[in-house]
């Protein structure tokens, strides 16, 4: 799942959200772990799963994982001003994917 996001988001993102970002995650790889907590249906704090999945953060390549807060303003950031609709296409083109 946090693969397939990631994917989908290369040619649709760029990498971050301003020129003078930190850089230290890219708008792919939150948008991942935001798609892998909506799928484990967590909270932000339950993202810190991620420490304890090294494979699974080296797929996503992530090199620490990112605070709640950061994965907080990183949905507002990429929910604001996008319909629900896109969202339901790219979760529905995520789906495909995985089946094919």
């Amino acid at each position: 799942m946090g693969q397939a996001a990631l994917r989908l988001t290369q040619g649709a993102l760029p990498l971050y959200s301003a020129v003078t970002s930190r850089k230290e995650f890219t708008l792919h790889q939150l948008f991942a772990v935001l798609a892998l907590r909506t799928f484990l249906r967590t909270d932000y704090r339950g993202v810190a799963f991620l420490k304890d999945f090294t494979e699974l953060r080296d797929d996503l390549g992530l090199k620490k994982v990112s605070c709640y807060s950061t994965v907080c303003y990183a949905e507002d950031r990429l929910l604001k001003g996008r319909p629900l609709a896109l969202l339901r296409y790219i979760w529905s083109g995520c789906d495909r994917r995985e089946r094919q």
